[in-house]
């Protein structure tokens, strides 16, 4: 009898794991729900990301960078620490005037459209590699924004 209850207690708090885990991936621990949404924001406040914070390798994530309103022209965003060694970009709304790379860094110059009207980037990404992704993402040399993503394999 002894055995008995312990498989029985074995085989329960496998059953309430699995199912932590199931409610978990449906909150979206591993892709997409509530749980991977994530949200930052430069110490100054001119730039604002929004993205996921879990992704899968090879599945496409999404990431919107706001950019305050600004004097000017044209502004640049720029994707830094060596991110695009891991993420490739499958979309990119509005175009850019121009993109550059500098190292791991990549540069893209918009054209400012109304003066004094906040800016938004989307990007669509797609996860080349497993593991911790450092991001960070500046406009005009202003106070950067540092975040990282996981990506499942």
């Amino acid at each position: 009898m002894r055995w008995q209850r312990r498989e029985s207690v074995i085989q329960r708090a496998g059953e309430y794991l699995l199912i932590a885990i199931v409610i978990l991936g449906a909150c979206g621990l591993f892709s997409k729900g509530f749980l991977s949404s994530g949200h930052a924001r430069s110490a100054d406040g001119s730039v604002t990301v929004e993205y996921e914070r879990f992704g899968r390798a090879q599945s496409n994530m999404n990431m919107t960078i706001h950019v305050a309103p600004h004097a000017g022209d044209r502004f640049t965003v720029t994707l830094g620490s060596g991110a695009l060694n891991h993420l490739q970009i499958q979309t990119l709304q509005p175009q850019p005037l121009e993109a550059i790379t500098e190292g791991n860094d990549l540069r893209l110059t918009f054209a400012t459209h109304a003066a004094n009207a906040s800016h938004a980037v989307w990007l669509g990404l797609q996860a080349q590699s497993v593991g911790t992704v450092p991001v960070s993402v500046s406009v005009d040399g202003m106070q950067p924004v540092h975040f990282s993503q996981w990506i499942y394999p």
